[in-house]
């Protein structure tokens, strides 16, 4: 498969129709179809005249290759097209057309040739292994994929792979589609998806199984040593991984790695881990494939696998600069999530990871610290191993000359251990106030969302513009200065315990339950840290602009429309493009957290405030899916059924909140609120408000619920909610007396781009 040597006959076509789900390709030309692997054809090249075009399922989609392609559908010439398949694509061309004799093609057999090697550097993707896989493990339907030149779209590509497989691990997109077009972009070494679908007869039984449905194993135990010695030249590695096998026959098993590694400077080529060999627990060797490039590699077991049968694969990588190192004597992985072999998107597992380093440096990883101290025979190594008793979704480690810093939560009777690894002489970092900042979020975050999951905590500086929250690791580029980006940086990351470590998102659709929860919850810390609400409302202020800012292409170039225009939350990593580079921090941060706030109202009572409901929602929602995945249409349930039960869910006699997230979640659209109404004075003193709420710049089925903010003399306060039905909504509100103010949705509780109020006389 891997040499796709190309058969000398000729296939001639015309009008050849080829339909895969949603792909429509038209072929007027000539194919050289390859020649036989055990009597299968898996491969072709096309040249001629060809189209393809394809309809995006949802609206979102069609949004997506506007934005893109200045086009609704993709619909497009090619003169070349480069076939690769399991399916019977081979048998549908050869019932269409014999092949002739002829001298072959000088041109087809160089695409065939270039293609492997191109798809590897510019994708990760190894697509004879995929090939292989399907044959192997009877896949049914087969695989297709397909590269396309020579056409308005320049080169470009096509997967529809009813299995998932190539979608989840080389483009993350995992949410249950099974098909997409995508091109490479060279500048941003980015591979942009213009569209990604389900497949139509998932789509006709209303069920699509996300990509983790078709895993073959998975990991329960990681048991790992790192030979850190040279940390500046080479990193030796050796792998316990217990498998237990998911299905039937397994006997070729996919794995992922240094997918995190760019193609920018050959980075994946120079520094990314190698196999070096690879056996089973009793000595029988296990084949290994993978190719230069590869953000993966495959295990040919020696005998198939029974469904829930288990067995120990031991493995040795190496990799040369694997590590990236910082002011001389620290050291960080190059990718830290994915420098270890993995099955699956980040499934759960424990780690017993045992590091040799030298003497002078200190290792930090998850988990507990169970030993550290000399080597055995070697004065100048040390060694440490990190334990974590639970499952865990994933593990990084760091290494070089830190210092501890040390420290106590104490939590619902529970004291937590902490720690803070500094770098000491390189970089001033009050660590004093970074073990105190952790304290605070770690006792603040279980008395709103559950116990802290862990039983310990601790960070590490890391050089970086971003930082992490893995499990019982922070990686964090905080100096500990008195300001608010670091409580909130901090906060943000504390956060994750909860919300992507405790509870992981499923696919990539999800991914605002683990960075909007984090965000919103930074913002609750942050005002109750500084118990001062002007200021809290400053940063919700700058959470909701972010959303208005017009989206920037990767040329520099200001476009048309706004943020939030972009698409809805479920887009989540596609959200960033070639035409709006800022999208995915400002939807999913951002506009993730204020969905959540919004919530936050919906479920609090709405004569009192008292949010208690709503904190209530969320430790439930972490009891429901503690140390698993969760969804967003099960965060869905979860709301609903506490809302229905809510004061103000009885109050509207709703059942559930499926209005609020197809807006607000599904939908990429963002109202105006506009209050007109007149005090009518009625018998006894009383007064009649009326008047009328306008809703706009959304459609027409919008439905929302918003507080309403009374003043009265002597400064007495009232309030009540005011609902939204489609663009204008009668307003009629008995008061006991007039108001001396009026003030609709004063705290900002409900996202809009505008919100005002107009007394009529």
């Amino acid at each position: 498969m891997r040499a796709f040597r190309l058969q000398t006959e000729v296939v001639p076509v015309q009008n050849f129709t080829l339909q895969r789900d949603r792909l429509q390709m038209t072929f007027t030309g000539q194919f050289y179809v390859a020649e036989p692997v055990g009597g299968r054809v898996t491969g072709a090249v096309f040249l001629g005249e060809g189209r393809l075009r394809a309809e995006p399922w949802s609206l979102f989609e069609r949004a997506n290759l506007k934005r893109l392609l200045n086009a609704d559908v993709v619909d497009t010439d090619f003169s070349s097209a480069v076939l690769r398949f399991t399916d019977d694509t081979h048998e549908r061309l050869m019932a269409h057309a014999a092949a002739a004799a002829g001298p072959g093609s000088t041109r087809a057999q160089e695409l065939a040739r270039e293609l492997e090697q191109r798809l590897l550097k510019e994708t990760g993707l190894n697509v004879s292994a995929r090939l292989a896989l399907a044959v192997v493990q009877g896949d049914d339907p087969g695989v297709f994929f397909a590269e396309f030149d020579g056409g308005k779209l320049g080169r470009f590509r096509a997967v529809f792979d009813p299995q998932a497989r190539v979608l989840g691990s080389v483009f993350e997109v995992d949410g249950g589609e099974k098909g997409l077009l995508c091109r490479y972009d060279g500048a941003l070494f980015f591979n942009e998806i213009w569209t990604a679908f389900y497949s139509q007869d998932d789509l006709a039984g209303g069920r699509a199984p996300y990509a983790d449905a078709f895993d073959l194993v998975r990991i329960p135990q990681y048991r790992m040593t790192l030979d850190l010695l040279e940390p500046d030249d080479s990193v030796r590695m050796e792998v316990e991984l217990d498998l237990v096998a998911l299905r039937e026959g397994v006997v070729l098993l996919p794995m992922r790695l240094n997918e995190g590694l760019s193609e920018y400077e050959n980075i994946r080529l120079k520094n990314g881990l190698r196999v070096v060999s690879a056996a089973l627990a009793d000595g029988a060797p296990v084949g290994v494939i993978q190719e230069e490039w590869e953000t993966g590699f495959s295990l040919a077991l020696p005998r198939p696998l029974a469904r829930e049968e288990p067995a120990t694969v031991k493995l040795r990588l190496e990799g040369r600069k694997f590590l990236r190192s910082w002011a001389g004597d620290f050291y960080y992985p190059r990718s830290t999530t994915t420098w270890y072999p993995r099955h699956g998107y980040y499934p759960r597992s424990q780690f017993d990871l045992t590091f040799r380093h030298r003497e002078k440096h200190r290792a930090v990883s998850v988990g507990e610290r169970v030993q550290e101290g000399p080597a055995e025979g070697s004065g100048a190594e040390w060694g440490s191993r990190w334990v974590t008793r639970q499952p865990v979704p994933v593990a990084t480690f760091a290494v070089g000359l830190f210092e501890r810093h040390q420290e106590t939560a104490e939590v619902g009777g529970r004291k937590i251990p902490l720690e803070f690894y500094s770098v000491g002489k390189e970089l001033p970092v009050k660590e004093d106030f970074l073990l105190a900042e952790m304290s605070n979020a770690v006792r603040f975050y279980s008395n709103l969302f559950g116990e802290y999951p862990y039983g310990q905590l601790r960070a590490v500086y890391f050089p970086g513009f971003f930082g992490q929250g893995l499990p019982t690791l922070l990686l964090l580029p905080a100096r500990g200065y008195a300001h608010r980006h670091e409580f909130t940086f901090l906060a943000h990351e504390g956060a994750h315990e909860w919300w992507g470590n405790q509870v992981m998102w499923r696919s990539y659709r999800d991914q605002w339950l683990s960075e909007g929860f984090a965000e919103y919850s930074a913002v609750l810390y942050y005002g109750w840290r500084e118990k001062n609400r002007k200021k809290e409302l400053a940063l919700i202020e700058e959470m909701r602009d972010s959303l208005t800012e017009p989206p920037v292409n990767d040329r520099g170039v200001v476009g048309d429309g706004k943020l939030y225009e972009v698409g809805p939350l479920v887009l989540g990593h596609r959200l960033f493009s070639t035409e709006a580079l800022g999208a995915y921090s400002a939807l999913v941060y951002n506009k993730g957290g204020l969905v959540l706030r919004m919530l936050e109202f919906l479920l609090s009572d709405p004569d009192t405030g008292d949010e208690t409901p709503f904190f209530e929602m969320m430790k439930d929602f972490v009891g429901r899916h503690r140390n698993s995945t969760a969804t967003t249409e099960s965060f869905i349930a979860v709301a609903s059924e506490h809302f229905a039960r809510s004061p103000l869910g009885r109050r509207l006699g709703a059942r559930d909140l499926n209005w609020f997230f197809n807006q607000w979640v599904y939908e990429a659209a963002q109202p105006s609120y506009r209050l007109e109404y007149r005090i009518v004075p009625e018998a006894g003193g009383k007064v009649l408000l009326t008047g009328t709420l306008y809703q706009e710049g959304v459609p027409e089925h919008w439905v929302m619920v918003l507080p309403l903010a009374l003043e009265f003399s002597g400064g007495r306060m009232a309030r009540a909610v005011l609902p939204a039905r489609g663009p204008a909504t009668p307003v009629q509100l008995r008061l006991p007396e007039a108001p001396q103010k009026v003030e609709l949705d004063p705290g900002k509780w409900i996202l809009s781009l505008k919100t005002s109020e107009k007394r009529i006389k």
